[in-house]
């Protein structure tokens, strides 16, 4: 197994909406080892972090990148997507992983860690939702071990 993360910005306000989701399509299937989140405008939001029980639709996934130059690129296995390019919203669980609110000040944030890591299924996601109408900028970053 080898380690692969990735950082983007999230700009998804909807209350109910997915801000960013991790998703095995194929294959290996990844285990979630840190999730972090960190406000990047002074708006109190609420988030979770979710499964969902249907992917979204997908425009422009971006494949989580190697650690280790030496490891080979994702293709098909583990994307990521930012809500501003989902044509239709992933449909998440109701059941919470996580959940945190935070205060109306950028930087603040926090980062969930899975010490044994939590596996995503095949054709599914792992996802930021927000939990209320948050934040224009929500900076995500996400470590696997895939």
């Amino acid at each position: 197994m080898a380690i692969y993360s990735i950082a983007q910005r999230g700009t998804a306000t909807v209350s109910g909406n997915a801000v960013i989701d991790v998703a095995c399509s194929t294959g290996v299937r990844p285990k979630i080892m840190e999730w972090g989140l960190f406000l990047g405008a002074a708006t109190a939001s609420i988030y979770s972090l979710r499964r969902t029980t249907t992917l979204g639709t997908r425009t422009t996934p971006t494949a989580l990148l190697a650690e280790d130059p030496g490891d080979v690129a994702l293709t098909g296995i583990n994307l990521v997507d930012s809500a501003i390019v989902f044509s239709v919203e992933p449909a998440e669980a109701t059941t919470k992983l996580r959940g945190i609110g935070l205060p109306a000040t950028i930087g603040t944030g926090v980062i969930w860690t899975f010490p044994r890591g939590v596996t995503i299924a095949n054709s599914l996601s792992i996802a930021t939702i927000n939990d209320a109408t948050n934040s224009a900028a929500l900076d995500c970053h996400i470590v696997a071990d895939v």
